[in-house]
């Protein structure tokens, strides 16, 4: 091959890239831009109050085929105009962060998406609750607690930490154990709940879960999970329901382990972190706060923050130095008391919510 024609295959190649690379940069500039708009201008509005959400669409060829509004993934309109308002009352939405997204597509086919965001808060203050001492009994303070539920008379306790997590079954009253299970020392132990003769059981970081026999102990299945944490778990009777140390809780279903629906807790300040052990009774999940001395009465139904337990006194009775986080909720209701205790706890509180 001469050198005439090494420069001419040269130069072809140069041409090929070149045009290749305008082409790329040509087709990118094409795409509409949309520049959303909120009001209120802090994106955060009261449920039941009305918020707008209105957008600029800037074409620099071509002609606008439409655009679509999603909130949630849920479309909310369609239209063909550049500059577009519309108004939205939030009583339609569940309180907590609301994604906004604009898909505008042109009639040659190129589209571009825009994002945005709104915080719905809750409509009521929540209550503060009283709470009562009805009785008081010795923890194991090796029980590093992560789940706490009564059933058929037992208490079954969920404990954490690597190498030494145990699901354990044992009447509160004396301490005498009924049955308990040493989790394999890969997995960290979280929350436990119990369904039609079912224990179910969140891991830490591993995203899965374990379904065992209620009256064994033993395994019958695992379960993955979405979440990148299990933190607390409970259920309503049909689905389980869990926390993931965020704001989230969701409804899972025991058959396919499927979320059937997710809330985020809010109250009427604001989205509310780490929610950890969970209860759930009458309607409504009862659920601690990591690092606060703290119970929440939620509203299974929508998330708002009903109630605040402040369970800040029970440290003056127990020795507070040596001991983790309160953590641990579990309903007796042929008392009608709550049981509560802590990681390390060297005591177990029976308490009426007033």
């Amino acid at each position: 091959m001469n050198k005439m024609v090494k420069r001419l295959l040269f130069t072809l190649i140069l041409i090929v890239i070149v045009f290749s690379g305008c082409s790329n940069k040509t087709n990118y500039s094409r795409k509409p831009v949309t520049n959303i708009q909120i009001t209120p201008s802090n994106k955060v509005v009261t449920l039941g109050n009305d918020f707008s959400i209105s957008f600029h669409t800037k074409l620099k060829e071509g002609k606008l085929k439409q655009i679509d509004l999603f909130i949630d993934n849920q479309l909310i309109t369609t239209t063909q105009e550049l500059d577009f308002s519309t108004n939205l009352n939030s009583k339609n939405f569940l309180p907590g962060n609301h994604s906004i997204r604009t898909v505008a597509t042109k009639t040659d086919g190129i589209s571009a998406v825009s994002y945005s965001s709104i915080v719905i808060l809750s409509d009521i203050v929540p209550q503060n609750l009283n709470y009562t001492i009805q009785n008081t009994f010795s923890h194991n303070t090796s029980y590093f607690t992560e789940g706490l539920e009564f059933y058929n008379g037992s208490l079954f306790e969920g404990t954490g930490e690597y190498g030494t997590s145990i699901i354990v079954s044992y009447n509160p009253k004396n301490g005498k154990i009924v049955s308990s299970l040493k989790i394999d020392n890969q997995y960290f132990g979280e929350g436990i709940t119990i369904l039609n003769g079912k224990m179910y059981q969140l891991t830490y970081k591993t995203k899965v879960g374990f379904v065992y026999n209620v009256n064994t102990f033993e395994k019958e299945g695992e379960f993955s999970f979405a979440s990148a944490e299990g933190w607390g778990l409970t259920n309503d009777g049909e689905n389980l329901i869990m926390s993931d140390g965020t704001s989230k809780i969701s409804f899972i279903n025991p058959s396919d382990f499927k979320i059937v629906k997710s809330i985020e807790v809010c109250d009427n300040k604001g989205i509310l972190n780490y929610i950890n052990e969970l209860e759930y009774v009458n309607g409504s999940i009862y659920a601690n706060i990591l690092g606060r001395n703290t119970i929440l009465k939620i509203d299974a139904l929508t998330g708002k923050v009903q109630s605040y337990i402040d369970m800040e006194g029970l440290l003056s009775l127990i020795n507070s130095s040596s001991v983790d986080v309160l953590n641990g909720i579990a309903y007796n209701q042929s008392e009608n008391t709550f049981y509560v205790t802590g990681k390390y706890w060297p005591k177990m509180f029976s308490v009426r919510f007033e």
